[in-house]
């Protein structure tokens, strides 16, 4: 059986502050990579929000926003990579987790101005049904305790070679909250960690809400070989 193999947690440097790789330079490392296609989740939060010139603009704001994404996603049009919209969001009126946002489209984020000025519980409330909510890295900050109801699934592995995600912890995490989704990403912001994780689908998805579903589905594998003892015990849980 073919299987399509995917980068969930991808930056670029047109619209996350911390990427060093511009989007379309991202497209074309993805494609020599032989992935079928990459989500970018460009950072969304009120710190960023807070340095363009627009932060009490919000149609404005989202334009800047999705700079990356359209940059990525024309590029990737032209040489045969799928590019997916997908949203990096943090509450940081509350704390720094982070939470990868799957399902949503450009309507999506001029529909609902500043998402990040609220909890997640209140965005889950108002948006869990329609949206996908993986927590990224979730035990990077030593914080207050997750709460799994207010989540659709979490990062097992994260490949941030920057950081130490603890990831151990995170697979312990999901093994206590069976209903999470089990992910990775390569969390890619600069030169060299494109392509160290992917998710293997054996559908093509065209976008996030063709994402959404085939995450909620479960006909998917995980890769990371950096991480591959942590992706081989997760696999032996489903046996």
């Amino acid at each position: 059986m073919s299987s399509y193999a995917y980068d969930l947690h991808v930056h670029t440097k047109d619209t996350s502050k911390c990427g060093w790789v511009d989007a379309v330079e991202q497209v074309e490392r993805y494609k020599r990579l032989g992935y079928t296609g990459i989500v970018i989740t460009d950072h969304l939060h009120e710190a960023y929000i807070q340095t363009l010139d627009c932060a009490e603009d919000w149609p404005a704001c989202a334009e800047l926003f999705l700079a990356g994404y359209r940059a990525a996603k024309a590029r990737g049009d032209a040489i045969g990579l799928d590019v997916i919209l997908g949203i990096e969001l943090r509450f940081d009126c509350v704390n720094e987790y982070d939470y990868l946002v799957y399902g949503v489209d450009e309507d999506f984020l001029l529909r609902n101005p500043y998402p990040f000025r609220s909890t997640i519980a209140e965005f889950y409330q108002q948006h869990g049904d329609e949206t996908l909510i993986i927590q990224a890295h979730p035990f990077r900050k030593a914080l207050d305790p997750i709460d799994p109801a207010c989540l659709h699934g979490i990062e097992i592995v994260n490949c941030n070679p920057r950081h130490d995600s603890h990831n151990l912890d995170a697979l312990a995490l999901a093994r206590r909250a069976p209903h999470l989704i089990r992910s990775v990403g390569s969390d890619a912001h600069r030169d060299g960690d494109e392509g160290i994780a992917a998710v293997l689908f054996h559908e093509r998805i065209h976008d996030s809400f063709e994402l959404r579903r085939a995450l909620l589905g479960g006909d998917f594998e995980l890769r990371c070989d950096v991480f591959d003892d942590i992706i081989r015990q997760s696999a032996g849980d489903k046996k």
